[in-house]
C-alpha cells in the first residue's frame, strides 16, 4: 500500500471487491470490516514439515502447560458450588 499523507485511497474491499476508501471503518456495500494493515500481518502456512518426536513433545509440553488452567477452573468451579449449593438447597 503507497503511504499518502491526507489524500483518500480507493482499495478493493476483500469481501465483495468494491471500492471502498482506506480510511473507511466498513464497506458501505457489503459491511465487511477491512483488517487493521498496521497490527495484522500476512500468514502463509507453506509446508508443515514436523517429525513425530517434535510433534510429540510439543504435545506433551502443551499438556503441561494446561495443567495450571485445569486448576484455575476446578478452584472456581469449587468455590462456585460451595457456594451456591447451601443457596439452592434451602
Amino acid at each position: 500500500m503507497i503511504e499518502t499523507k491526507g489524500i483518500a485511497v480507493l482499495i478493493d474491499c476483500y469481501e465483495c471487491q468494491a471500492k471502498v476508501s482506506d480510511s473507511a471503518a466498513s464497506c458501505p456495500k457489503c459491511g465487511a470490516i477491512p483488517a487493521d494493515p498496521i497490527r495484522a500481518l500476512p500468514v502463509e502456512v507453506s509446508d508443515l514439515d514436523m517429525r513425530f518426536g517434535s510433534m510429540f513433545w510439543g504435545l506433551i509440553k502443551l499438556s503441561f502447560a494446561a495443567v495450571p488452567a485445569v486448576i484455575v477452573i476446578y478452584t472456581a468451579w469449587t468455590i462456585i458450588g460451595g457456594v451456591l449449593n447451601p443457596m439452592l438447597h434451602m
